[in-house]
């Protein structure tokens, strides 16, 4: 569920530079001009009940075009990077390497009809909630529904994103609290690309030549 989740968080977010339309609404207003996103998180999951399942937390970047890199550090150590073209997942408890195509990840993942488009609107009906609790609030409700999440609520504080909220359609909700963000900061090192480290399993599901 964690992996799964961490595909689509990681296809949204790729989709914020596409969409960087005129300014109307907070998403809007938060996408305009956005070349890159670095924040702490925290992140909870809850299941359909309201008891916390899990609780992880880390830092997170993401540069335009379609790079990122999500850092788990509680409870556990778990990278998964992009450099917008092979996605790594990194357990060091496992000592395991993943490596997929991008564009497969992508379309295997609910999130992944909004990534890479110019029209959110196309594919999510949107909803303004206005202000809860200090923050802005829109809803996102898939058009398709086959969508493995009935809704995703963004939050926005003084026109940063502080939090995602994600409702799938077990009854589950996973949260994520952004803090010490920083917008359009150079990045310093190879941030967006990976080398496995030695005598770990590496697992490559990318697509080989002459593959279907």
């Amino acid at each position: 569920m964690i992996k799964h989740f961490l595909l689509c968080t990681f296809c949204f977010l790729l989709a914020f530079p596409a969409y960087a339309g005129n300014a109307q609404g907070p998403l809007e207003k938060f996408l305009q001009d956005l070349e890159s996103f670095k924040a702490d998180f925290t992140q909870t999951l809850s299941n359909e009940h309201g008891e916390v399942l899990e609780t992880s937390s880390g830092v997170v970047y993401m540069q335009s075009p379609q790079k990122f890199r999500w850092v788990y550090q509680e409870p556990y150590s778990q990278l998964i990077i992009t450099d917008g073209t092979t996605l790594w997942m990194y357990d060091e408890d496992l000592q395991q390497v993943t490596i997929h195509d991008v564009s497969e990840t992508i379309d295997s993942t609910p999130a992944a009809i909004i990534s890479g488009q110019e029209n959110i609107d196309a594919y999510y009906i949107k909803n303004a909630m206005g202000e809860i609790e200090g923050a802005d609030w829109i809803e996102l409700t898939p058009r398709n529904v086959d969508s493995q999440y009935s809704s995703i609520r963004l939050g926005f504080d003084n026109g940063e994103l502080a939090m995602m909220i994600l409702f799938d359609n077990l009854g589950q909700v996973t949260r994520i609290d952004f803090s010490n963000i920083s917008r359009n900061k150079r990045f310093g090192g190879p941030l967006f690309t990976f080398s496995p480290p030695d005598n770990v399993d590496v697992i490559d599901d990318r697509q080989k030549p002459g593959q279907e």
